[in-house]
């Protein structure tokens, strides 16, 4: 079978293999002790050459993933990660690579350049590897082999066939059958489709670098590749090489989580740690297997006791499983337990017949046991931009843990202790920047002022090799994680004024305190003018009135937020006010569709005023109750109205009588559509729901009226009382209720009473009445 990967006329070895293959990489391990080549070269990007001495670096520790950074601005003007190209301990590619450099010789990628078009997908960073994994698992020719084999699905029929020969010593029966295997893949796929997606562009550069080697390099030369590109390089056509363009491109930490291939990285084995369990052990022989598993096993039975409470398999259980796994590759013909053994057994004896299957805890917490947690390392040589060093040195200050990918809880007390202070910054600084390093869980939020009383932050963390990736994309902004802030900051702020006028103050606010958080205050100067200028040019109440309430809280937790001094704020508070005063008096000629968004500015602009009365400068609660009250001979919408009248209420211009006679007018029947004679309680309940039960006029009002009114017209007007009641909770509601029972000389305490009658029961006796009271009334009798 070496006829199938071996060219004699160019003494030239092409090797198909499987991107991170335990079997593949020890039988080429194996293949290059024999052959002795001359050149090794590899499907790769070929400007990642410089990179190879430090892949093959003994500090180097895997998993490890070169990354590439497209040079062109992206659409935020920073550049943009293109590629990540990851190695493990057992992938061919590195093997070959270690190999090939202890040995020292020459060493090279053969694949397009990561900056050629092929190379580049925007949905896909890692694209080009995994269509040709995509082919190796999902293909008729997979498909029929998984029916006659009895398995799964791809990666099953892969283990079954080839990972099962990790123990023998014969690679070329090894590389023969795969060779085999991915040629029958190859015939299943569509030409057209290797056109149209690169795949013959990039098989002609391999071809062109390994004719140009060949010139070169005396000896034998190896050639490792996807399988699914093995036979188009052993023919002798030639190819025109597309040189390198000296894109950046660094050599990263990279995850046993980052590798799973069923958890998004397609070009891979799934769970991860697994395979690195059969490579560790690849020297035991057929007993590697049985090893392993019980290894996995037993350890997983410790670990799921610390992580899931009430969890304890018992010794009987831990060996039934084992049993049953081997039982099960017994049953299917391998020479020990592989991963869907472990699997199906580990389901069988710790599930008990529960019939939650893989969503089951247990299962959950076996899946990600062996995907495996570990990162990868990289030696100080490996020169990663001057952000990702500073971020690492930073975080390791502050107490993060950066060593796995464990995600962890970091409790965060804000106000007494500076450091955790530092580290909440640094928190806030890396959630600016997108790079998925923390999620804020709890803690107060001061920009719509809710749980400021919390003296605690809480987050969920987790460095992970896209927190890196992210951090080299933004390299050339800074060097600092607060100068690549300020720079995002800016370039946001731009954005925004791009947008033109209005409707952007709000988001101006949020960038100003999101950047306050992150702890560039002093870098923040731009944005208030700006914000400034959004408000002077908006002529939407709900908008300004937003900004305002924001502004407000902004003020009250300006020192929280590191601000020393609040002037600034304060003049652009005092604009605010102004203009939502000025803009107030235009809700009088709204139209029906503009009502909802002006009854939601007057509710918020009179809130900014009563969190501001007293405390900022300029602005009294007084002033906004005064140009309420001069709207009241206005021609209001009902719902404005409501609002309107409360205020007028609450400020001591009217009183409750007048305001239960106005209520009791607009739904008694001032209008004919039920809507209408609700709107004006909804506009009440939506300034101040309290009055309900604090005016009792109100309540008085609504059981008369609702009392008096025929059962169609009660129907009518049920459905609008009930949305106008939304407002209220399970509290309130009980609080309404006692003062109607209260106002009727019942007793309140037998409101919850539960009844034998049931509700069906109740409407057709109802039903039962109308019918009498109609039938009386065709009688005359009343």
């Amino acid at each position: 079978m070496a006829t199938d990967i071996y060219d004699p006329e160019r003494d030239l070895y092409v090797v198909p293999v499987r991107h991170h293959s335990p079997a593949c990489a020890a039988h080429l391990a194996a293949l290059i002790g024999t052959v002795q080549p001359g050149a090794i070269l590899i499907e790769g990007p070929c400007d990642f050459d410089p990179l190879i001495p430090l892949l093959g670096n003994a500090g180097t520790v895997p998993p490890v993933a070169v990354v590439a950074v497209d040079e062109r601005k992206g659409e935020d003007g920073g550049s943009r990660v293109v590629s990540y190209f990851p190695f493990c301990a057992h992938s061919p590619e590195y093997v070959a690579l270690t190999l090939g450099t202890e040995r020292g010789l020459p060493v090279a990628f053969i694949d397009l350049p990561m900056s050629h078009r092929v190379m580049r997908d925007d949905d896909d960073a890692r694209a080009p590897q995994s269509e040709d994994e995509k082919r190796l698992t999902s293909n008729d020719y997979v498909r029929a082999l998984c029916r006659r084999l009895g398995c799964r699905d791809g990666n099953e029929v892969w283990d079954h066939l080839f990972e099962t020969q990790l123990h023998l010593t014969d690679w070329r029966s090894f590389f023969g059958g795969v060779a085999t295997y991915c040629g029958h893949i190859r015939a299943c796929t569509d030409p057209a489709q290797m056109e149209g997606d690169g795949t013959l562009a990039r098989e002609a550069q391999m071809r062109g670098l390994i004719r140009d080697t060949r010139h070169r390099i005396k000896g034998p030369i190896v050639a490792v590749v996807g399988g699914f590109h093995a036979s188009p390089l052993l023919d002798r056509r030639d190819g025109e090489v597309v040189k390198a363009s000296g894109g950046r491109a660094y050599l990263v930490r990279y995850g046993h989580r980052q590798l799973n291939a069923l958890t998004g990285y397609r070009a891979g084995l799934p769970l991860p740690a697994y395979y690195e369990g059969l490579w560790a052990r690849r020297a035991q022989g057929p007993d590697l297997y049985a090893d392993c598993a019980a290894d996995l096993v037993t350890t997983f039975a410790a670990h799921v006791r610390n992580r899931i409470p009430g969890f304890t398999p018992s010794l009987p259980t831990v060996g039934s499983a084992l049993e049953n796994a081997h039982l099960l590759a017994e049953l299917r013909g391998r020479p020990g337990p592989l991963r869907d053994d472990l699997l199906d057994a580990c389901r069988s004896a710790f599930l008990k017949g529960e019939d939650s299957g893989d969503a089951a805890p247990v299962m959950s917490e076996l899946m990600a046991f062996l995907t495996g947690s570990a990162l990868g390392d990289v030696p100080p040589s490996a020169g990663s931009p001057p952000l990702v060093e500073a971020a690492r040195s930073r975080a390791r200050s502050l107490g993060f843990t950066l060593d796995d990918g464990e995600r962890r809880n970091r409790d965060l007390d804000l106000y007494r202790k500076a450091r955790h202070r530092d580290a909440s910054r640094f928190l806030h600084a890396m959630t600016f920047l997108e790079t998925g390093f923390g999620h804020r869980t709890a803690g107060p939020d001061f920009r719509i002022g809710v749980d400021l009383d919390r003296l605690h932050e809480i987050w969920s963390v987790a460095w992970s090799p896209s927190v890196e990736a992210r951090l080299i994309e933004l390299a050339t902004d800074a060097d600092t994680v607060e100068g690549a802030v300020a720079v995002a900051a800016r370039r946001r702020l731009r954005d925004l004024e791009t947008q033109g006028q209005g409707n952007n103050a709000s988001a101006a606010i949020d960038l100003f305190i999101a950047a306050c958080q992150a702890g560039i205050a002093a870098e923040t100067g731009r944005i208030l003018p700006f914000i400034a200028d959004q408000v002077a040019g908006d002529s939407e109440l709900k908008t300004v009135a937003g900004a305002l309430r924001n502004l407000v809280q902004l003020w009250r937790n300006a020192p929280a937020l590191g601000l020393g001094e609040r002037g600034d704020i304060e003049k652009r508070l005092g604009d605010a006010w102004r203009r939502a005063l000025f803009l107030l008096p235009n809700i009088a000629s709204f139209g029906e569709d503009q009502v909802s968004d002006a009854l939601s500015g007057f509710v918020t602009l009179r809130e900014a005023a009563e969190l501001a009365a007293g405390q900022i400068p300029g602005i009294a609660s007084g002033d906004f109750d005064d140009a309420a009250v001069a709207l009241l001979g206005a021609d209001l919408n009902p719902a404005l109205a409501g609002a309107v009248s409360a205020v007028a209420l609450l400020g001591g211009h009217a009183d409750a009588a007048w305001l239960g006679a106005r209520l009791r007018g607009d739904l008694a029947g001032a209008y004919g559509d039920a809507r209408d004679r609700v709107a004006f309680l909804r506009g009440v309940i939506t300034v101040s729901r309290e009055l309900l039960w604090s005016v009792p006029e109100l309540a008085a009002t609504m059981d008369e009226v609702l009392d008096a009114v025929g059962a169609d017209d009660f129907l009518a007007l049920l459905p609008h009382m009930r949305l106008a009641l939304t407002g209220l909770d399970p509290r309130d509601i009980d609080r309404l209720a006692r003062t109607v029972v209260n106002s009727r000389g019942g007793d309140a305490a037998r409101i919850t009473e539960a009844f034998a009658v049931t509700e069906a029961e109740m409407a057709a006796n109802m039903a039962l009445d109308r019918a009498v009271a109609a039938r009386l009334a065709e009688a005359g009798v009343t």
